[in-house]
C-alpha cells in the first residue's frame, strides 16, 4: 500500500490508460479523483475504485476550459482533502496529413493535450505547494520524440508536454514537487481497436522491437514508479515505455512501406 493516505488526480481517468492508472493508484491505497468528459465511464471507474476500499471523486471537466479546471480542482480538494499526485492523461486521438490539417483541428489537439496539461498542473501544483510535496506525471508520447506519420498536431502537442514537464521540474522543485513524463509507444486500447483493422493492428505490432503492443497496465506501472514517494530524486525525466520503438526509429518503417506501395501503383 505504497500510496496509502495519498490522493491522486487522474485526468481522462474513465477509460483506457487513464482508467488503468486510476485503478492502480486505488490498489496502492490512494484515494482517487477523476476528471473526465464522459460522466458514465468516470462513474463506472469510480465504483471499481471504491471496491478497493478507498474513496473516489468524479466530475465532468473539459480540461481546455481554465475556469472549469479551477472549480473542479477546488471540488476535488474539498471532497478528498488534498492532492498529492496529478496524472495528466486526458487527450484525443487525431490524424491528418500535414497539408490537410485544418486550423480548428490543430487548435483542438493543442488545447486538449498541451493547454489542458498546463491548466491541470498549475491548479494541482498550487495545492501541492501548500504542503511542500507533490508528484506530477504527464502522459506524452513517442510522437513527441520522433516524427510520426500524419500527426503533426499531435506530435507538436506531445513535444509541448515534454517541454512543459521540464519547465515544471525546474520551477516547482523549491516546493517539493517533481514533474516527469511517460512517452508511451503504441498501446492496445479500445480506441485503437476501433480505429485499426485487425491486419493493421498486427502489422503495427511488428514495427515494435518486442513484437507486440503495450498494455494499459504497463503504462500504469511506469506512472506509479514516477509518482512514488521513493522517486523523489527523479524530476524532469521523459521515460519512453515503448518496447524499444524509439531506439529502433520505428516510424520510418511506415514511411518505407508507403514508398514501396507508391512505386508499385
Amino acid at each position: 500500500m505504497e500510496f496509502k493516505g495519498q490522493v491522486a488526480l487522474v485526468t481522462g481517468g474513465g477509460r483506457g490508460i487513464g482508467k488503468a492508472i486510476a485503478l492502480a493508484f486505488a490498489r496502492g491505497g490512494a484515494d482517487v479523483a477523476i476528471f473526465d468528459l464522459d460522466s458514465a465511464s468516470a462513474a463506472s471507474t469510480a465504483r471499481e475504485i471504491e471496491s478497493c476500499t478507498v474513496r473516489a471523486f468524479t466530475t465532468v471537466v473539459d480540461v481546455t476550459d481554465y475556469q472549469q479546471v479551477q472549480a473542479a480542482t477546488a471540488a476535488a480538494v474539498q471532497a478528498l482533502g488534498k492532492i498529492d499526485i496529478l496524472v495528466n492523461n486526458a487527450g484525443i486521438a487525431n490524424s491528418g496529413r500535414f497539408l490537410e490539417i485544418e486550423k480548428e483541428n490543430w487548435d483542438r489537439v493543442l488545447a486538449v493535450h498541451l493547454s489542458g496539461s498546463f491548466h491541470c498542473a498549475q491548479a494541482a501544483a498550487r495545492e501541492m505547494a501548500k504542503r511542500g510535496y507533490g508528484r506530477i506525471v504527464s502522459i506524452a508520447s513517442i510522437a513527441g520524440l520522433m516524427a510520426p506519420p500524419d500527426a503533426a498536431h499531435y506530435a507538436a502537442a506531445k513535444a509541448g508536454i515534454i517541454g512543459l514537464t521540464r519547465a515544471m521540474a525546474f520551477d516547482l522543485a523549491d516546493f517539493g514537487i517533481t514533474a516527469n513524463a511517460i512517452a508511451p509507444g503504441p498501446v492496445d486500447t479500445e480506441l485503437l481497436r476501433n480505429v485499426w483493422t485487425q491486419g493493421g493492428f498486427e502489422e503495427r505490432a511488428d514495427h515494435v522491437p518486442v513484437r507486440r503492443l503495450g498494455s494499459v497496465d504497463e503504462i500504469a506501472r511506469a506512472v506509479l514508479f514516477l509518482a512514488a514517494p521513493a522517486s523523489s530524486y527523479i524530476s524532469g525525466v521523459v521515460l519512453p515505455v515503448d518496447g524499444g520503438a524509439v531506439a529502433a526509429g520505428s516510424y520510418m518503417v511506415e514511411k518505407y512501406r508507403r514508398r514501396r506501395l507508391a512505386r508499385k501503383s
